[in-house]
């Protein structure tokens, strides 16, 4: 089972599940870049480990979790 992990800025606040488990990494990266579709501006690292995406509430941070 897959699931979309999600930051909200810099602070103690723990990371949020962004949608719901996904039974292949192929659906959760497709719910992924949907997910970061909603944000105007978006982006992967080079290593595409994580995704980020900004809005007017601050930058996230976005990652793939397997468990």
């Amino acid at each position: 089972m897959f699931k979309v992990l999600e930051l909200k800025g810099v602070g103690s606040t723990p990371a949020t599940e962004a949608g719901s488990g996904y039974s292949t990494r192929e659906r959760v990266t497709a719910a992924l870049k949907t997910h970061l579709k909603t944000f105007k501006v978006a982006g992967c690292n080079p290593q595409g480990d994580y995704w980020w995406a900004r809005d007017g509430e601050s930058l996230r941070k976005c990652w793939i979790s397997a468990n």
